[in-house]
């Protein structure tokens, strides 16, 4: 990640489903800007200046990279295959007349059968590389084998797109969908949703992606291949809640009730800060989208001198480390299970997977 910091003062197909992403993207999505220290205070009711003596110590608008993406599809279970061999339509998956190409099917265990040769795995191989395997079990039987090997059916592997989505479900993974065409595939993003708060989690990590600069800003450097089990969660704009994790009593979501929520009532609601010194503390509140965040790091005592005049905003993050060094990378595992409102043993991929689909 590549962080700015700032010193202060005072001062066809695609074509259709692309369509479909964006056409009902259009509830409130505010553009995101740079931070400024000045951003976190309310309004002083005597109209007196805020002083600045211990205010954040930075403020910086993170960068995020990225981890390396692979576009490769991995045959998997109950994938249909068809294989011709050249010349040996007995070797080739099964035909029908009145159905056309029956195809061959990967079994549970990931092996297919083939007439001659018996069972040969494919699972866990690139279509070209099981060629090259089903080719070198020919070879066997068949002098100079000529075949071809494509997935008539992708069954294997899923996303989800749930939310404040037109069509939330799963949805096949081919190796070819990018999240643009993931979002057309349910039908676009309703009105209510919110681009900047959506997630976008893979495994148990979420990517630093943000859907608002994807759908609403043209920003397609992070339009990801969509891989097994990856799920885009849109939530709704009216949802108001901050997370504050860390080393605090209690870490979870706290709402924001009658549009104000200050520092110390969100910090209160979490049961407090756990015994440390508070002269090493740091508090990070961090604002914005996943890809591009402003962190604030603040003071402990901050909270105790000032922290009823620093307003949160929805989607607010805070996070309280002893040393004031929680890696942006480790924070966001961190704060998964606070977004997805799961329990420690199942996170909303799991629940995904739960309905069935």
């Amino acid at each position: 990640m590549v962080a700015k910091s700032h010193s202060f003062g005072r001062t066809g197909r695609c074509a259709a489903l692309l369509a479909a992403a964006t056409a009902l993207a259009c509830g409130p999505h505010p553009h995101g800007r740079e931070g400024k220290i000045e951003d976190l205070y309310a309004e002083p009711d005597d109209g007196e200046s805020i002083p600045l003596s211990s205010k954040a110590l930075t403020v910086e608008t993170i960068e995020t990279e990225l981890p390396p993406q692979l576009d490769e599809y991995k045959i998997g279970p109950n994938d249909v295959l068809n294989i011709v061999v050249l010349q040996h339509e007995e070797l080739s998956s099964i035909r029908d007349f009145n159905r056309g190409i029956v195809g061959t099917v990967v079994k549970k265990d990931g092996f297919i059968y083939v007439p001659i040769i018996g069972k040969v795995q494919a699972a866990g191989y690139t279509v070209q590389e099981f060629q090259e395997v089903l080719q070198e079990h020919l070879r066997k039987y068949v002098v100079d084998p000529q075949l071809s090997v494509d997935i008539l059916r992708y069954e294997s592997q899923k996303f989800y797109v749930l939310g404040f989505v037109k069509e939330p479900g799963a949805f096949p993974v081919n190796g070819n969908t990018r999240l643009l065409e993931a979002i057309g595939l349910a039908k676009g993003v309703l009105p209510e949703g919110s681009l900047d708060r959506a997630y976008f989690v893979r495994g148990r990590s979420l990517l630093p992606i943000n859907l608002a600069d994807l759908l609403l800003r043209g920003n397609t450097s992070r339009n990801v291949y969509m891989m097994d089990g990856d799920l885009v969660y849109i939530p709704s704009g009216k949802d108001q809640k901050v997370y504050v994790l860390g080393e605090v009593r209690e870490p979870g979501a706290v709402p924001i009730e009658n549009g104000r929520l200050s520092l110390a009532q969100a910090i209160a609601e979490v049961g407090g800060l756990l015994p440390v010194e508070a002269a090493e503390g740091r508090i990070k509140l961090i604002r914005g989208s996943w890809q591009e965040p402003t962190v604030y790091t603040l003071k402990y005592d901050t909270i105790l001198e000032e922290g009823d005049k620093i307003l949160l905003r929805a989607g607010d993050r805070i996070v309280v480390a002893p040393t004031g060094l929680t890696t942006l990378s480790r924070y966001m595992t961190q704060i998964l299970p606070l977004l997805t409102g799961a329990d420690t043993s199942l996170d909303i991929a799991t629940k995904a997977k739960a309905m069935g689909q």
